[in-house]
């Protein structure tokens, strides 16, 4: 499964991906929105990861830029942020494929989510 992780705080980035890299997943990492939007037109994405404030792009930007590419109309999008008090109420989610969630989420709860978005009834099961 192929995951885009979008933030311009390298540490914070490095930690997610290296998280998420040891757990199975393909971590396609950008810097910001403009680098996401690099990796939407040349890669197959399962599941897209973006902080909203980035420089150049921000991630309210790049979920636009995907929405419109009929392949990622249904992705699921985690928007992660460290001002989520000041974007809940500004931005439209659609609660089957938009999510909301802190920077300071512990990132085995954002592991358990990608796994319930990902598998979903299927997480955790032995096949």
């Amino acid at each position: 499964m192929d995951i885009l992780l979008v933030d311009d705080n390298e540490d914070y980035l490095n930690l997610v991906k290296e998280v998420l890299t040891a757990n199975g997943y393909t971590v396609h990492s950008a810097h910001d929105g403009m680098e996401g939007c690099e990796v939407l037109a040349t890669t197959d994405i399962d599941l897209i990861i973006s902080d909203i404030r980035m420089p150049r792009l921000d991630g309210l930007k790049l979920h636009a830029f995907a929405r419109e590419i009929e392949r990622y109309r249904k992705t699921k999008f985690i928007f992660i942020s460290g001002f989520k008090d000041l974007y809940a109420g500004a931005i439209t989610l659609d609660p089957k494929l938009d999510f909301l969630l802190e920077k300071t989420t512990p990132i085995k709860e954002i592991l358990k989510m990608v796994d319930r978005l990902i598998f979903g009834q299927l997480e955790g099961a032995w096949i």
